[in-house]
């Protein structure tokens, strides 16, 4: 009889603890997958408004006239909101069927990045009874099922809403593959959580998130955060407020490379370390969970893959390598270069940098160039 080494037994008991936990993960996901619809009436919501938040500098330019024209276009207008000292004011000024909100330089400095931009729009110009549609520079929205579907939540006093982010393609392929983790995640977890359960406990996303006035009146951004969405959702299930999940799919543009993906992913990750202490307890526990094993995944997996091999227990990782590779293959050939699944390898490195990178660099929002 063969005698395993303790180091390799111990990475076998890690392996299998991991592996275990994380298939709840994904049975909590299939089963938003396969039980949640969205509802929706025959008539559309009357009463919105299509807002843009952005930085409005040189890094954003193409992405920024892009969005505001093209929203213009289908929803008859759109409002910018942008700060006093952004470079592209001047120009912005000339946009037709734009109504622009410009922050003063003197407003709240104590507030940082889009979230003092929002908290300043609300206090100013949101009205109670007006349903509010947010979305970043470079996102388009794709339909307009989400109009349907405000009439039947409202009724039932459900008063926020998230999309579905579909990535579109940068100038990097490999950041892109990488972003269709965030799609399969939206139509698995968050559907779990922000649809079907209606609440937002792994957080919300910035792009597409449909409000009415009278919560954002009440909650606001009125606390400083580098990730203000995530902090606005710890706020909503502070309060019991409740959600769905639209089934209008929002663009969403891939970082142009993988240094900016990286500062990306590093951000989120220190922002919603630094928030989630904020939060009620249950989504301190479901968000800590995920955090925590989907930063272990790839690391752990990769790393202790001789062990798993030697031990036979390959099975117990499997789950978790399907649900990535599933992401990543559907990526690879979206971007017309099936040979990018041979770099797989490589992605867990990469968002292992980028936490490391937000822990230790990250002090402040961050905008990455979306050209």
């Amino acid at each position: 009889m063969i005698v395993m080494p303790d180091l390799v037994s111990d990475a076998i008991g890690v392996v299998e603890g991991l592996a275990i936990a994380y298939m709840a993960i994904l049975a909590i996901g299939l089963t938003g997958y396969i039980l949640y619809r969205p509802k929706r009436e025959g008539v559309k919501a009357s009463s919105f408004e299509i807002v843009v938040v952005s930085k409005a500098d040189e890094r954003v330019r193409k992405s920024l006239f892009e969005t505001v024209r093209y929203h213009a276009r289908r929803f008859g207008g759109v409002t910018l909101v942008v700060d006093e000292e952004s470079p592209l004011l001047p120009e912005l000024r000339r946009l037709g069927h734009v109504k622009l909100v410009v922050v003063p330089r003197w407003y709240r400095r104590d507030l940082v990045g889009k979230g003092r931009a929002l908290n300043y729009f609300i206090e100013n110009y949101v009205d109670r009874e007006k349903w509010y549609v947010f979305i970043d520079d470079d996102n388009i929205i794709l339909d307009d099922n989400f109009l349907y579907e405000i009439p039947y939540y409202e009724s039932r006093g459900v008063f926020v809403g998230n999309g579905v982010l579909v990535p579109r393609m940068g100038r990097s392929k490999l950041a892109y593959v990488m972003d269709w983790v965030r799609f399969l995640d939206d139509v698995t977890l968050y559907r779990f959580f922000t649809g079907l359960l209606g609440r937002p406990l792994l957080g919300l996303h910035g792009e597409l998130l449909i409000v009415k006035g009278r919560v954002l009146k009440e909650v606001g951004f009125s606390y400083r955060s580098i990730t203000e969405d995530f902090r606005f959702s710890v706020e909503l299930v502070k309060r019991g407020y409740r959600t769905w999940q639209s089934s209008t799919r929002v663009l969403i543009k891939s970082p142009n490379s993988i240094a900016d993906l990286i500062k990306q992913r590093g951000r989120w990750f220190k922002g919603v370390i630094s928030d989630v202490k904020h939060s009620p307890l249950p989504m301190k526990l479901v968000v800590g969970f995920r955090a925590f094993f989907w930063s272990l995944v790839f690391t752990a997996s990769w790393a202790m893959l001789p062990a798993v091999l030697a031990a036979g227990i390959f099975w117990f990782i499997l789950p978790a390598g399907l649900y990535y590779a599933s992401a990543y293959l559907y990526g690879s050939y979206k971007a017309g270069e099936p040979v990018l699944v041979f770099t797989i390898p490589l992605f867990g490195l990469i968002e292992a940098s980028a936490r490391i990178y937000g822990l230790l660099a990250v002090k402040d929002f961050i905008v990455i160039d979306k050209n």
